[in-house]
C-alpha cells in the first residue's frame, strides 16, 4: 500500500471518529440534515472523498441516513445499532456517560442473573471450571484494577458461555466494548476489586452448588454493587 493510500485511510478514520462523536453528542438533532460534503470537507480541511467515506461508515452503523434531495440526516437514537462496538465506543466517549452506564446496567440486570441461573442448572463442570479460572485470575490481580478488569470481563463472559445458549454468548461478544468500560469504571474506587471479589465468589459457589435461584440472587447483588461503583467512578471523573 502506497504512503498516500495509508494517509488517506488514516484521514478517513479520523474524520469518521470526529463526525460520529459530533452526532452522538447531539450537535445535529434527530432528523436534522448535516452540512453538505463540500461544507464538511472545507470545515475539517480534508478531501471530500474522506468525508464521503466517513459518512458511509457512520451510515452503516445506523446513525445516519441519506435521501435524494434531503441530504444526510441523523436517525432517531432508538434506531442506532447500539450493540456495534464502534457505536458503543462513541456513546461511552460522549458527555452523557451516566445515562449510557444506566442503560447498560439495565440490560445487564435483565440478562446476567438469568444467565447465572441457567448456568447453575445446566452447565457442564468444564464450563464452570472456566468461570473459576477467571475468578482466580481476578484474585491474583490483587489491588491492580487494570489487571483486574480483564479477568472480570472473562468471568462474566464465561457465565454466558456456560449457559450453552449461543444467543447469550453473542450478546456478551456484542457489548464487550461497553463491558470493558463499565469494569474499568466500577474498579476506580479504592479497594473496589478486593471488595467485589467475595461477591463474585458467591456467584461462583452457587453455580458450583447447582443452586439456580441462589446464583441469580447473588448476581443481582453483584450487579447492584457494580452499578454503585460505576456511578461513583463517573462522579469522580467529572470536571
Amino acid at each position: 500500500m502506497s504512503s498516500s493510500a495509508i494517509f488517506e485511510r488514516k484521514t478517513t478514520q479520523s474524520v469518521t471518529e470526529m463526525l460520529a462523536r459530533r452526532v452522538v453528542e447531539g450537535e445535529w438533532d434527530e432528523g436534522q440534515p448535516l452540512p453538505s460534503e463540500p461544507e464538511l470537507a472545507q470545515e475539517l480541511g480534508v478531501a471530500r472523498t474522506s468525508v464521503r467515506e466517513a459518512l458511509m461508515r457512520i451510515k452503516a452503523k445506523g446513525l445516519l441516513v441519506s435521501r435524494t434531495k434531503t441530504g444526510t440526516r441523523v436517525l432517531p437514537r432508538l434506531q442506532w445499532n447500539m450493540l456495534d462496538e464502534d457505536v458503543l465506543r462513541w456513546v461511552w466517549s460522549g458527555q452523557d456517560k451516566l445515562a449510557a452506564a444506566q442503560h447498560l446496567m439495565q440490560l445487564r440486570r435483565i440478562v446476567e442473573p438469568a444467565a447465572a441461573e441457567i448456568a447453575a442448572a445446566t452447565a457442564e463442570d468444564a464450563a464452570i471450571a472456566s468461570i473459576e479460572r477467571a475468578y482466580h485470575n481476578m484474585d491474583a490481580a490483587g489491588l491492580d484494577r487494570v489487571a483486574y478488569a480483564g479477568p472480570d470481563l472473562e468471568f462474566h463472559r464465561a457465565i454466558l458461555v456456560a449457559t450453552g445458549n449461543p444467543f447469550l454468548v453473542a450478546f456478551g461478544n456484542g457489548i464487550e466494548a461497553a463491558l470493558r468500560m463499565s469494569f474499568e469504571l466500577s474498579t476506580r474506587q479504592t479497594g473496589a476489586p478486593r471488595n467485589s471479589l467475595p461477591l463474585h465468589r458467591d456467584v461462583l459457589d452457587a453455580i458450583w452448588a447447582r443452586k439456580p435461584e441462589q446464583a441469580k440472587e447473588a448476581m443481582k447483588i453483584l450487579l447492584g454493587v457494580t452499578e454503585s461503583n460505576i456511578q461513583r467512578g463517573l462522579a469522580n471523573r467529572a470536571p
